[in-house]
């Protein structure tokens, strides 16, 4: 089936002029969210947070984006886009192009393809950070908050350029980029429970093939990644703070302390108190 047809004689949106701070984000989460072709004057990121689109960029391909992906045009690419769900999030990020070739440079990063990439933990917790000041009273300028998240956000997506790009249909993200996406989203959110069957769904893979690509990536299985990257934190808490056992088992994820005790023992033969007597004097 041929891919349909670039957007001709997209119409221009204006943006440049109102960026604040040379960045300026847009949330929508309006129900049946759809475009016509256009172009923008800046750069332009957008962001899925809740539900799938149909992105059509501007040679034509029909890319299928839900969260876990992010899309870069440039200034002057005519684009549109549709949800494919009835509910939708997203974050639309509209950058000076100059300030987004500066981004890219400082990754050493030149002339990268326009399209879909994988995205990472953090730039899904910078878009829902923004998501939520968005929804706070507007002032006539934005909070340092929100520039510094803003501009972190357009930093991420920078890195993230030197990422290939995904398959028009969504599929095809190279396993290391599932994996350290998976890695990424687990640090990020180290007491909640694995979310294996969501990630999973969100790049349209099973459960068994994230698992059998993040072992071939990371060496372990994504529990005994968690359960270690919990233990690496609870040891730091223990040495560099006066919280209690059960407070600190309780931040990263476990809900007893003698569960933590349990696993300090089983990982390093050693216990809460050996660890904060070993600890530099302040």
């Amino acid at each position: 089936m041929p891919s349909p047809a670039a957007p001709a004689g997209p119409r221009i949106s204006a943006f440049s002029d109102r960026l604040a701070h040379k960045a300026t984000p847009v949330a929508s989460t309006l129900d049946g969210y759809a475009t016509t072709p256009h172009a923008h004057d800046c750069d332009m990121l957008f962001v899925p947070l809740a539900g799938r689109f149909d992105v059509i960029d501007p040679r034509g391909d029909a890319l299928q984006s839900s969260p876990g992906h992010f899309l870069w045009f440039a200034a002057g690419a005519a684009h549109a886009t549709s949800a494919m769900t009835l509910r939708q999030t997203h974050l639309a990020v509209y950058v000076d192009s100059e300030f987004w070739d500066t981004a890219l440079r400082a990754h050493g990063i030149a002339k990268p393809a326009q399209g879909l990439r994988a995205g990472s933990g953090a730039l899904n917790l910078l878009s829902h950070r923004l998501l939520e000041m968005a929804g706070t009273p507007a002032s006539p300028e934005p909070s340092m908050a929100h520039v510094a998240h803003c501009g972190a956000l357009v930093m991420e997506a920078a890195r993230l350029m030197a990422n290939p790009l995904v398959h028009p249909d969504g599929r095809g993200t190279p396993g290391a980029v599932i994996a350290a996406l998976l890695a990424s989203d687990i640090e990020a959110e180290l007491a909640a429970t694995l979310p294996l069957e969501a990630f999973a769904a969100r790049h349209r893979l099973s459960r068994r093939q994230v698992e059998r690509l993040f072992r071939a990536a990371y060496g372990l299985s994504p529990l005994e990644f968690q359960q270690q990257r919990r233990l690496e934190r609870a040891r730091h808490l223990l040495q560099s703070t006066d919280e209690s056992v059960l407070s600190v088992a309780q931040q990263v994820g476990w809900a007893s302390g003698a569960y933590l005790t349990r696993m300090l023992g089983k990982a390093w033969a050693t216990t809460a108190g050996e660890l904060r007597a070993r600890r530099p004097p302040a």
